[in-house]
């Protein structure tokens, strides 16, 4: 993962109950990982792996290779770009996208953060509607901000706006 800029780890899903931080990963937690096409069957060497993660030991189980799927809404969970103030996190992922030549309409989330390598990162999960097909697939393909190989500013499509818009 560290050679390739645009590979990606899709946030664990789990449980946060408190405050030290910890993540209790459930046996439906699922490792994705976003990778080009060429590295998927090097990924696939660690299925089986025992990982160490926070202390504790992961088993990887069987990898399974899907494509990026077009959508006209995505969102991600966490994108730090590094602005916490909100209209400055939006401002500054206005500049990214103009420079990844893509247009689509924002909606900043749940205020986010996270702490690694004894820094703390700040952000907002972002969802971005409107978007071409090409222009989904650029952005997954892309992601946004910094922090990928953390889970943050990883794409994926999202079934509809209405819940955000009513």
């Amino acid at each position: 993962l560290e050679d390739d800029a645009l590979a990606g780890v899709h946030p664990l899903a789990g449980t946060s109950p408190g405050q030290d931080g910890e993540l209790y990963l459930s046996r439906r937690s699922r490792l994705t990982l976003r990778l080009a096409a060429g590295r998927v069957e090097a990924a696939q060497a660690l299925c089986g792996a025992r990982l160490e993660l926070g202390g504790s030991p992961v088993l990887v189980g069987v990898a399974t290779a899907k494509p990026l799927r077009a959508a006209a809404v995505v969102y991600s969970s966490f994108v730090h770009v590094g602005p916490a103030d909100e209209a400055a996190f939006l401002a500054e992922c206005r500049c990214l996208l103009d420079a990844l030549g893509i247009e689509a309409r924002l909606v900043a989330g749940k205020a986010r953060g996270m702490r690694a390598e004894g820094r703390r990162r700040e952000g907002f999960s972002l969802m971005l509607h409107g978007l071409g097909e090409e222009q989904s697939l650029h952005l997954q393909h892309q992601g946004l901000g910094a922090e990928r190989k953390r889970g943050c500013g990883v794409f994926v499509p999202h079934k509809a706006i209405a819940a955000v818009s009513a």
